[in-house]
């Protein structure tokens, strides 16, 4: 099930693949950016989902100095890299840094992405790597893609995913505890007839 757009901002879950496991994909301006890794440790998502939630909940201006996505982009980049220089470029790097997006986890670690908000507007901007995942020496695999989405839309997208996260988690654990209860209860009923 499809949450957003693969054109957009889209969460794609996989629930009926398996349901012990939370498999999703995500979409940012038409590129699948974490197809070498879609399964989720359910907890870290919803945390993740959440604290994006909060961030986009409310619409908010652009950070002082933002020209355009992509040269955000690229000044927050450097910034990570330790190649923003001193003063007035240092302090935009670290500003745009904090606009970082997607950090969740194993599957997005092969994924440098920003939502830079613009009021009703976000600016989504990202780029995949090759192998290192983070390491900021390896080579890009694409360019980076950039893309402007409703806030709402946004947020629609993001409470969606946040649903389908707690309920796939919520049934983990009522499976692993009803395993236990089963368990605990074969083990007192045989107890009781010797």
């Amino acid at each position: 099930m499809l949450f957003g757009s693969r054109t957009g901002f889209g969460l794609e879950f996989h629930v009926e693949d398996d349901p012990q496991l939370l498999c999703v994909d995500i979409f940012v301006g038409g590129l699948h950016v974490n197809t070498w890794d879609n399964v989720f440790y359910p907890p870290l998502l919803v945390k993740k989902l959440k604290d994006e939630l909060s961030r986009f909940r409310t619409p908010t201006a652009p950070s002082a100095g933002f020209v355009s996505p992509l040269e955000a982009f690229r000044v927050a980049e450097d910034w990570m890299c330790g190649d923003a220089g001193t003063g007035t470029a240092s302090e935009a790097g670290a500003e745009f840094a904090r606009c970082e997006f997607l950090e969740w986890g194993e599957c997005t670690d092969q994924l440098l992405a920003f939502a830079f908000p613009d009021g009703d507007r976000v600016h989504l901007v990202c780029r995949v790597r090759d192998g290192g995942g983070p390491a900021w020496g390896t080579e890009a695999r694409h360019e980076p893609t950039v893309v402007s989405v409703s806030r709402t839309v946004l947020v629609e997208t993001l409470e969606h995913g946040l649903a389908i996260a707690e309920r796939v988690w919520s049934a983990r654990l009522a499976a692993v505890r009803d395993r236990s209860d089963t368990r605990d209860g074969g083990d007192m009923s045989s107890a009781c007839s010797s």
